[in-house]
């Protein structure tokens, strides 16, 4: 594997950790991050040397999801074109399809917040194990944004509608307890066991034939499939909701406080 800018990688065969590395920026996933994300995910396809893929953040922060200021720069010289959000969303649906269909396992070592896009990638991830003190928001709907990509249908399917819309319509932040609860995720653990956790969910996996563990993600996933068919409306959801005044107030009202 070769070196990223925003990501570090760890090889230690069969598995792959690779840590969101943009620290001072709460790991915020920008597009250069999700393009190298997306180099990796294509380097796996069909590589057996790999069984287990892990996701975490470097430092004290899984993620603070989307970079906002990316955002806003993109919406303000792309003038909100309706054709380049219909695009943007098309691509990030995509990049979840592609993670989704990896053969390796996936696993989400929730070390800190989790926001955002940093939550929606976490629940592609075949499991999560979340760090006692770590937190899960959708802020999407107070920064006058549509949580999309494809994350609204797979809440769905793991915590059931009305939980669904309860944190993403509150933006309400909860803790590991109440994540592990509703069944965000599948551990919650204290902080300093997180990684042993991980180790032994891996341990636990590779000690069976890995073909069989393949073809149950792959018939799991299968599953889903009518959640697939909600996508088609996510691009016109967006627009509408990009194409109206608040969401560039939202967005700017929250770089604003972030820079304080």
């Amino acid at each position: 594997m070769k070196n990223y800018e925003t990501l570090l990688i760890e090889c230690i065969k069969p598995v792959l950790k690779i840590s969101f590395n943009r620290p001072d920026k709460a790991n915020a996933m920008n597009d250069q991050m999700m393009d190298e994300i997306d180099q990796i995910i294509s380097a796996l396809r069909n590589n057996s040397e790999y069984k287990f893929v892990i996701f975490t953040g470097n430092g004290r922060v899984f993620s603070g999801g989307a970079d906002m200021k990316e955002v806003m720069s993109k919406i303000e010289s792309n003038g909100i074109s309706p054709l380049w959000i219909r695009n943007d969303q098309l691509k990030r649906q995509e990049f979840m399809r592609k993670f989704d269909a990896l053969d390796q396992v996936t696993i989400a070592m929730i070390n800190g917040p989790m926001y955002g896009a940093g939550f929606a990638l976490a629940m592609v991830c075949d499991f999560r194990i979340m760090a006692e003190s770590a937190t899960a928001c959708l802020p999407e709907v107070e920064r006058g944004l549509f949580f999309s990509g494809g994350g609204t249908p797979r809440l769905v399917n793991l915590i059931g509608p009305a939980k669904a819309k309860e944190l993403i319509m509150t933006g309400d932040v909860i803790n590991s307890e109440e994540a592990l609860r509703i069944g965000l995720v599948n551990k919650a653990v204290p902080d300093h066991e997180l990684s042993n956790a991980v180790e032994d969910l891996i341990r636990k996996l590779n000690k069976s034939p890995f073909s069989p563990i393949r073809l149950t993600k792959k018939i799991v996933n299968a599953t889903t499939l009518l959640f697939d068919n909600l996508l088609m409306y996510e691009p016109d959801l967006q627009e509408q909701v990009l194409m109206h005044g608040e969401a560039r107030e939202e967005i700017n009202k929250y770089i604003q406080k972030s820079i304080k």
